[in-house]
């Protein structure tokens, strides 16, 4: 497998703060963005495997982002893990529609960020489906079925 690259975006400053440190500490390499411009800017340099998204950002949406990127054919196939804090299913499926391979919710636990996100670099590619995962939870189909009822 390729270094473990992860791009990740959040305009919240201590959250990104801690969550590159806790994910350079368990060998990522880490491109920190604070919001859609700095996204972009990074995104030509760093060249990830994968990428986190915070789907509610000040500047911008990170479902605009995620659109974008899916419609880009030089990152299409990037997976995007995204970060919400919305729970209602039509927000998650949302994400999901968007573009994004994965949705976690906040809060989290930043072992299950590692792993999700360790997952989504092994495959390199989007997922045939999606998974939703919350910090007391596991990892459970999130397919527009489970979804929707």
């Amino acid at each position: 497998m390729e270094q473990k690259k992860v791009l990740v975006v959040e305009d919240n400053r201590d959250l990104l703060e801690l969550m590159g440190k806790f994910l350079v500490g368990s060998g990522w390499e880490v491109s920190l963005a604070r919001g859609a411009r700095e996204f972009w800017q990074r995104l030509e340099q760093f060249h990830p495997r994968v990428i986190l998204l915070d789907m509610l950002l000040a500047e911008s949406s990170g479902f605009e982002i995620a659109q974008s990127l899916k419609k880009m054919r030089s990152y299409r196939d990037i997976p995007i893990l995204a970060m919400t804090g919305l729970y209602a299913r039509h927000e998650v499926k949302k994400c999901l529609l968007a573009g994004c391979n994965d949705v976690l919710l906040k809060p989290f636990r930043l072992v299950v960020l590692d792993k999700i996100l360790t997952s989504l670099a092994d495959r390199a590619a989007p997922l045939p489906e999606a998974r939703v995962v919350s910090d007391d939870s596991k990892a459970r189909p999130a397919h527009s079925e489970h979804l929707l009822h």
